[in-house]
């Protein structure tokens, strides 16, 4: 004997596992390009579902200034077409005899978190989920806490490290869908058309909007994924008389924020890796200073750059002046006068802006996953002179992204490539590798 769906569940083969998984999984992510019948098929599915048992459903996203920015219209259009026995209230909907209530709403406000009231949900859907934020995940994940409560996420990503995507796709928990329009029986000939136009006119275009690929790099990113990936691919092997190594240190002065260092290593006349990275939480100046000095000899650093910014002036001073060590050097972001550059509006940005040249001439290999989803996080903005500028981390902290300490510290490591004095004091070669050569030392290009 045939079984019939009734006509709204009538969803794309791709889709059909949020009806028929729906007890084996917490978690459902939809993600690809437009057409494809990702908020279709789950808006289907939810009114269908409650029609047939009372539950608390709520659809939201990251921010919702009106109702018009919800899928409440998406909702409404489907009950009318399929003349569902649901109320339409302004805000929510209401079934007439099960009595489930779809809400919908904005899970931040005015930068606060908006989720009283979702202990109790039996189903979300975050729709456009490709924004996100991991602050606001951190929040709202543990309070759906009823026993078989499920989470649905629907997005065309924006960025390869969208919060949503890399926390949920692989875990065992979520069943993951990509899903385009040409999976999808019910996509419209129009559509198709359009999809059509798009690529014989930008294939990048076509890759984000039509297949939901990330973007390669967003307009005011200071790198592209592309350019991250090739710094990474890019393993150049340590030449005989060479091996310098830098350490760059950036203080943490912020309850979340982490110290961090970053070790230099030159691997040929050009080339230079990251050798060493490490991050620590505790704040206390002199358990930093101590890491610092510890760390520097450990790792056999030649030269060591310490954020001068804030507190970082402590542990410099006591390591500079009180110890005497003057391989120790201070790194500061005053504001450059347009006298003083006119393309870049402070220093962090000018070295940012030196780390990603070496990037681009393949001069730089860097071997930290972490070091790299930092960097996708830089952006930049244009200052009065019209000149580039960093957001910056106060700013972005504001915005929910966190802190880019490894960054920092790799580009005070960068800010000392070239900047050498010509005669060295004899302890500064003391912990040189044994496979440099102390008369090669300044040999390689950019030290002078």
């Amino acid at each position: 004997m045939s079984f019939r769906l009734p006509r709204i569940l009538n969803l794309p083969d791709k889709i059909s596992p949020i009806v028929d998984r729906f007890n084996d999984y917490r978690y459902f992510l939809l993600e690809g390009g437009r057409g494809g019948g990702k908020s279709q098929g789950i808006g289907r599915f939810l009114l269908y579902a409650g029609a047939r048992y009372k539950l608390r459903i709520v659809c939201g996203r990251e921010t919702q200034a009106s109702i018009d920015e919800s899928v409440y219209s998406l909702m409404v259009d489907l009950i009318r077409t399929y003349q569902l026995n649901y109320t339409m209230y302004k805000t929510r909907l209401v079934h007439n005899h099960s009595g489930t209530t779809i809400n919908f709403r904005g899970f931040r406000e005015q930068g606060a978190f908006n989720i009283q009231g979702m202990e109790g949900v039996d189903i979300v859907w975050i729709d456009e989920s490709q924004a996100i934020t991991k602050q606001t995940l951190d929040v709202l994940i543990p309070t759906i806490r009823k026993e078989r409560a499920k989470i649905y996420f629907s997005m065309n990503r924006h960025k390869h490290n969208d919060p949503a995507f890399t926390r949920f796709y692989s875990r065992d928990d979520c069943f993951h869908i990509n899903v385009n329009y040409f999976d999808n029986p019910f996509c419209t000939s129009a559509l198709k058309k359009e999809a059509d136009e798009c690529k014989k006119v930008s294939d990048k275009d076509y890759n984000h909007i039509w297949l939901g690929y990330p973007l390669d790099q967003t307009e005011d990113a200071l790198f592209s994924v592309s350019e991250l990936q090739s710094a990474k691919e890019a393993v150049y092997l340590l030449r005989q008389g060479y091996g310098y190594r830098i350490g760059g240190f950036d203080i943490a002065r912020y309850g979340d924020d982490k110290c961090a260092c970053i070790g230099l290593q030159q691997q040929s006349a050009l080339h230079w890796k990251t050798h060493f990275v490490d991050q620590w939480e505790k704040k206390d100046l002199n358990y930093t200073t101590g890491r610092i000095l510890t760390t520097s000899m450990e790792q056999r650093f030649n030269d060591n750059v310490i954020d001068e910014d804030g507190i970082g002036a402590g542990p410099l001073d006591t390591l500079n002046k009180g110890r005497g060590l003057e391989s120790f050097r201070g790194f500061r972001n005053p504001r450059l006068s347009y006298k003083e550059d006119k393309d870049y509006g402070n220093v962090r940005t000018k070295f940012a802006y030196r780390v990603k040249d070496m990037i681009l001439k393949g001069h730089l290999h860097i071997t930290d996953d972490e070091l790299i989803e930092e960097m996708l996080t830089l952006r930049y903005t244009f200052d009065h002179n019209q000149r580039r500028i960093l957001i910056s981390k106060e700013k972005q902290r504001k915005d929910g992204i966190k802190s880019q300490n490894l960054f920092d510290a790799l580009l005070m490591g960068v800010s000392r490539i070239g900047d050498y004095i010509e005669q060295h004091d004899e302890s500064n070669y003391i912990n040189q590798p044994q496979f440099s050569k102390e008369s090669d030392i300044m040999s390689g290009a950019g030290i002078r």
